[in-house]
């Protein structure tokens, strides 16, 4: 028996978006392997929606290959559609060798307990959405001792979005093109006793298996920001093949410094190169405009050392004041975003996120695609500027975004703004021990744990973003350093 195992897809309401067409790809593939049975092991929806349920259920039903399905912790986000969704996506949780076992609230339910504790079972084959580690204890104790009698021959769980392999069990890092670690999206093919027989890699979202002239054109435009040493990167960075770089704005005695404007030089002599310029924030406090000397001041140094392009961040103003002081943020940026666009420098609007303490609805404005899109077409009328503004995207911030990073994923900013990018942050996104997260750390591999590339890969091969330079934020050690191991990583 050959077993096609779906995990993680994270499938949203919206049939536009990256993930539907890793879905279909993944059925596609199951269809030509001429799979015996398809599995899903959890979090197969966004949001435990009704919409995405349906969908999801009425495209499995369209393989004719039959299927089972254990919901994971996704399909348990939204309460008022749970009951409904559970009932959409309910199968049958024994067939054959196979047994489903729901652990979709990180432990297994009643029903889920029982069937292990059944004495009819012999080698079974089990799957599971939450793995075993993250069980209570009790649960662990049963699942040890299922193994220990034989009724269960293996195990495999989904939800940690990496491949990993222990004594008697595994977890496999799935499909969403957002959170797959260790590589690209995968559909695993499984035997009937358990044993994992292939991975069958989307390629398209694996930047290694496109052509070499594929590869050159994205390759080229990846460069670095220099956040804390601004002109040793350069002058390291040239050596080393450097043409995209964004300089910090901090102050114009800094930037003034002749060692700077002479690495700045070497940068503008190379053919190719990119120099943009991350503007300092402006914003709305106590009924005022803040930081607009600054912003005219860097906008200033922008022209006169003939950046090609600059970031700026959407306005320090909570969601809830933004539509009262819109039209006073709007004239405090005017003048500097008017001579920016005379001077044909490009202009980037970058999305923020939810800070730590902050809630969805105690926050900053431009935590959202809709803001972001509002606030850029809003200049755009004003200011008659066209697609010489757009939008400038960070991942990482869109990963670290609070309660927000579930509703809007990478994949749902690229489905929304895409067309609208010219330029990119990567960073990766740490845990801390505390659990929350921290930007601006070393981004060294394609597929790392909560920042993976592959459904940026896959909207510059579909051409849902122009080529654009993509900039190393890392603020935590060298970004140089980052950009020498991803380069090695995606040309070998």
């Amino acid at each position: 028996m050959k077993i096609a195992l779906l995990a993680d897809l994270h499938l949203p309401d919206s049939e536009r978006n990256l993930k539907e067409e890793v879905l279909d790809w993944a059925l596609r593939t199951a269809k030509h392997l001429k799979v015996d049975r398809i599995v899903g092991v959890g979090d197969l929806t966004a949001t435990g929606s009704v919409v995405a349920a349906k969908r999801l259920r009425s495209k499995l039903a369209e393989t004719g290959i039959p299927f089972l399905l254990t919901p994971g912790n996704a399909e348990m986000r939204s309460p008022d559609e749970c009951a409904q969704v559970q009932k959409i996506l309910a199968t049958a949780v024994e067939d054959g060798c196979l047994l489903l076992l729901d652990s979709s609230r990180g432990r297994l339910s009643d029903p889920a307990r029982a069937l292990l504790k059944q004495n009819r079972l012999c080698g079974v084959f089990a799957v599971t959405h939450c793995p075993p580690d993250i069980w209570p204890e009790e649960d662990r104790r049963i699942l040890e001792e299922a193994f220990h009698s034989g009724r269960i021959r293996k195990l495999v769980a989904g939800h940690a979005h990496c491949d990993a392999t222990f004594e008697q069990w595994e977890i496999i890092r799935g499909l969403d093109p957002d959170k797959a670690a260790g590589g690209a999206p995968a559909l695993v093919i499984f035997d009937g006793n358990g044993n994992r027989l292939e991975d069958c890699i989307f390629s398209d979202a694996d930047l290694r298996r496109w052509s070499w002239n594929e590869r050159r054109k994205i390759l080229d435009f990846l460069g670095c920001s220099g956040m804390n040493d601004p002109i040793g990167i350069l002058e390291r960075g040239i050596g080393e093949g450097l043409k995209i770089f964004e300089l910090r704005y901090t102050s114009m005695t800094a930037l003034s410094d002749p060692v700077l404007r002479r690495a700045l030089n070497r940068l503008q002599a190379e053919a190719g190169h990119v120099l943009s310029l991350h503007l300092p924030d402006f914003g709305w406090r106590d009924g005022e405009i803040r930081g607009k000397t600054e912003l005219e001041n860097a906008a200033q140094f922008a022209r006169e050392t003939n950046c090609s392009r600059v970031t700026l961040h959407v306005p320090r103003v909570s969601q809830k004041e933004f539509q009262s002081a819109r039209d006073a943020l709007a004239a405090a940026v005017e003048v500097p975003l008017r001579r920016l666009l005379t001077a044909g420098i490009e202009i980037g609007i970058e999305n923020l996120h939810i800070a730590p303490g902050e809630s969805a609805a105690d926050r900053n404005f431009g935590c959202t695609p809709a803001e972001c899109r509002m606030w850029i077409e809003f200049l755009r009328k004003n200011f008659d500027c066209g697609s010489r503004l757009g939008f400038h995207f960070d991942l990482g911030h869109a990963r670290n975004n609070g309660t927000l990073a579930t509703r809007f994923t990478i994949s749902d900013w690229l489905e929304e703004l895409g067309s609208e990018i010219n330029g990119f942050h990567l960073h990766q996104v740490t845990v801390q021990p505390d659990g929350s997260f921290r930007n601006h750390m070393p981004l060294t591999e394609p597929f790392g744990q909560l920042i993976s590339l592959a459904s940026l890969f896959l909207a510059w091969k579909r051409r849902l973003v122009k080529p654009s330079p993509m900039f190393l934020e890392i603020r935590e050690g060298d970004p140089l350093e980052s950009r020498r191991k991803l380069l090695a990583a995606l040309q070998s």
